[in-house]
C-alpha cells in the first residue's frame, strides 16, 4: 500500500553537470543523496526533471481463523515504481505496482499543467478527490472506507486543483473508472470483469458500473500556536449503468472530514453517506452492489445504502539516540459501517499498531480486529460488508500483520 513518499540515498546529476567536476562554484550543486537506486535527473537550467523511485516490501501475516493459508508466512508484498517528471509548467506522476500472486496495478498515472503557483490541471488517471487523503487510516491495514472506494482511488478523467495557504479545492470528472485488472483501490465492477475472483453463484448477475462521475472536495486550513487543522467536505455523483438492462441508475456520496495536528498528536476523522440506486434486471436485489479490484482481494458485495464513520489517533515518539530509527508512531484506527437494510448488522474494524521510521527502511506492525468485515475471516466471510449470513457473522476476527519496506 502506497504509504509516504519518503526516501534518502543516492542521487544522479545530469550528464552535463558531471562532465566538468573542476568547474568550481559555478557548477550546479547536487541534490541531497537519496536511497539507492533512486534516479534523479535535472537539466542545467532546472526547468526539466526526472525522478524514479519506489519501494520493495515484504509482509508477514498471522490470521486467526482455521481456513487461512497465511499463518506465520513472511512473503513478498510489492515492488512499486514511482516516476515523476517536470518540464517547465508541465508535470507527470505515475505509480505502478508489481504485487504478490503475479498481480499488478496503477494507483495513479497522469500528466498535468500548472496555470500558476496555486492552480493546476491533471489528465489521465488522477486520484478522485474525496474525504481523507490519501489514506483513510494511519496503519498499514486498510479500513472500511478504502474497501468502499474512498481511499487512493483513481479514475480515468481530469482533475482541477487549487491550493494556497488556506484553501485546497479539487474538482474532477471521470467518464469511466479504471479497468478492474489495473485498479489498485476497489471500485464498483461488473461480474464479467471480475469473474476470476468473484463467486458465480452469488455475483454472476451483478452488472453495474459507474460512468460520468463528478467529484468535488473543498478543505480549509487553520493554524495556531503549535497546532494546525484541516476541515473539509466532499461530494460525488455518477450514473450507475447496468449492462444487462442498458438502463442507468444513480450513485451519490457526501462526506465531512477533519485532520488535526497538535504537537506529537494527530487525529483524523470522517463521516460518509453514500447511496446506490441500481436499475437491475428482475430477480436481482437492489440491496447490494459488487465491488472489486485486480484480484488481490476477492470481489465482494457492499450494502447499497450506508453511513460510514472513522476515527483515527496517532502519537509520534522521536528516537534521536537509536541510530537509523528516527521515530515511532503509535496509532489506533477505528471504522464502522451502519447499513440501512433492516437486519443487516454493522461492519466494524479496529487496528492498534506502531510504525517504525528508519529511512530508507519503514515498517508497520498492525493488530487488527474485524467484525462483519470482508478481509477478515476468509472465504466464509465473503459477504462481510452486506448481510453477513456467513458462519462467522457477528464474530470479531483477529489478524496480526508486519509489513517492512525499503524506500528509494
Amino acid at each position: 500500500m502506497n504509504k509516504y513518499l519518503l526516501s534518502l540515498g543516492l542521487a544522479f546529476s545530469t550528464v552535463s553537470a558531471m562532465a566538468d567536476q573542476s568547474a568550481g562554484p559555478a557548477s550546479p550543486v547536487a541534490k541531497p543523496a537519496k536511497a539507492f537506486p533512486h534516479i534523479s535527473l535535472r537539466s542545467d537550467d532546472g526547468q526539466s526533471t526526472l525522478d524514479i523511485g519506489g519501494a520493495l516490501r515484504m509482509n508477514y501475516r498471522d490470521e486467526d481463523w482455521d481456513t487461512t493459508e497465511n499463518n506465520g508466512r513472511f512473503l513478498f508484498d510489492t515492488f512499486r515504481l514511482d516516476v515523476q517528471a517536470t518540464h517547465k509548467d508541465f508535470f507527470s506522476d505515475v505509480g505502478y505496482w508489481f504485487q504478490d500472486d503475479g498481480k499488478h496495478s496503477i494507483d495513479r498515472g497522469f500528466v498535468g499543467y500548472k496555470f500558476s503557483d496555486t492552480s493546476s490541471l491533471q489528465l489521465g488517471a488522477p486520484f478522485k478527490p474525496f474525504g481523507l487523503e490519501p489514506y483513510p487510516q494511519f496503519g498499514w491495514s486498510y479500513h472500511i472506507p478504502f474497501f468502499l472506494g474512498y481511499g487512493v482511488s483513481a479514475g480515468a478523467g481530469a482533475k482541477y486543483v487549487y491550493k494556497d495557504a488556506d484553501w485546497h479545492i479539487q474538482a474532477g470528472y471521470f467518464p469511466r473508472m479504471l479497468p478492474s485488472d489495473l485498479r489498485y483501490s476497489p471500485e464498483v465492477g461488473r461480474f464479467s470483469d471480475l469473474n476470476d475472483n468473484a463467486i458465480p453463484a452469488i455475483h454472476s448477475r451483478q452488472d453495474n458500473e459507474k460512468r460520468d462521475q463528478v467529484n468535488l472536495r473543498v478543505a480549509r486550513n487553520f493554524a495556531g500556536d503549535g497546532w494546525k487543522t484541516e476541515i473539509g467536505a466532499s461530494l460525488a455523483a455518477a450514473r450507475l449503468h447496468n449492462a444487462t438492462t442498458d438502463d442507468d441508475g444513480d450513485y451519490w456520496a457526501g462526506g465531512l472530514h477533519a485532520v488535526i495536528n497538535s504537537g506529537n498528536w494527530s487525529v483524523t476523522t470522517q463521516g460518509i453517506r453514500y447511496e446506490f440506486d441500481p436499475k437491475n434486471p428482475a430477480g436481482v436485489s437492489d440491496d447490494a452492489i459488487l465491488m472489486g479490484g485486480n484480484g488481490l482481494t476477492p470481489a465482494y458485495l457492499i450494502a447499497s445504502e450506508s453511513t460510514v464513520a472513522s476515527f483515527n489517533v496517532a502519537y509520534d515518539v522521536p528516537t534521536p539516540n537509536m541510530g537509523m530509527l528516527k521515530k515511532l508512531r503509535f496509532y489506533n484506527d477505528y471504522s464502522r459501517m451502519f447499513k440501512d437494510k433492516s437486519g443487516w448488522d454493522d461492519s466494524q474494524m479496529y487496528t492498534a499498531g506502531v510504525q517504525f521510521i528508519a529511512m530508507p527502511i519503514m515498517g508497520w506492525l498492525d493488530f487488527t480486529w474485524g467484525r462483519n468485515a470482508n478481509p477478515y475471516g476468509g472465504a466464509e466471510s465473503g459477504s462481510g460488508f452486506t448481510s453477513t449470513t456467513s458462519s462467522r457473522s457477528d464474530e470479531w476476527i483477529f489478524r496480526t500483520n508486519l509489513n517492512i519496506g525499503y524506500y528509494f
